[in-house]
């Protein structure tokens, strides 16, 4: 319950231009934020949301809620971008098995692509760029793990041997 609160608070279920809120009520999530993971065993935001994703699918769904609210955020989606697995469970079509999980875990997925989008390279670095094509693929794969392109079955016509 305390993570989806979190995410409420984040901005998940607001508008996209209304997720971030006036200048110091977002000083005092991002101080309540880091101080928060400072106290924990993982030290980092980023710790502490990958330890969330790699809980149970209850616990894994508000993780995913609490990070599509917060990438809205620089420093946040900084820290989304600081670990590589968060990234690789968020674009991974087949880790979820509930349609709720799958659900949630692609809206996580186009809401890193959007912020990613939304920033420009020199705020990121050209480093993330390979991150971006990850997570761009991850949407485009969708909800339900669409297999890529490639990987896809195609139909194929073999005419008999007479």
């Amino acid at each position: 319950a305390a993570l989806h609160s979190l995410a409420n608070v984040a901005g998940e279920k607001r508008a996209d231009n209304a997720r971030v809120l006036n200048r110091q009520a977002e000083e005092n999530f991002r101080r309540l934020i880091y101080d928060k993971a400072s106290t924990t065993a993982k030290l980092t935001p980023s710790g502490l949301l990958l330890s969330v994703l790699q809980q149970d699918s209850e616990i894994r769904i508000a993780g995913y809620r609490v990070i599509a609210g917060g990438v809205a955020r620089p420093w946040w989606l900084m820290e989304i971008l600081a670990k590589s697995q968060i990234i690789d469970i968020v674009i991974d079509t087949y880790g979820e098995s509930k349609k709720t999980g799958m659900e949630a875990r692609h809206r996580c997925c186009k809401a890193i692509h959007e912020a990613l989008a939304s920033s420009s390279s020199r705020e990121l670095g050209a480093e993330f760029s390979a991150v971006a094509s990850k997570v761009e693929e991850g949407v485009r794969r969708g909800a339900y793990g669409a297999r890529r392109q490639s990987e896809a079955h195609q139909a194929m016509v073999i005419t008999a041997d007479r």
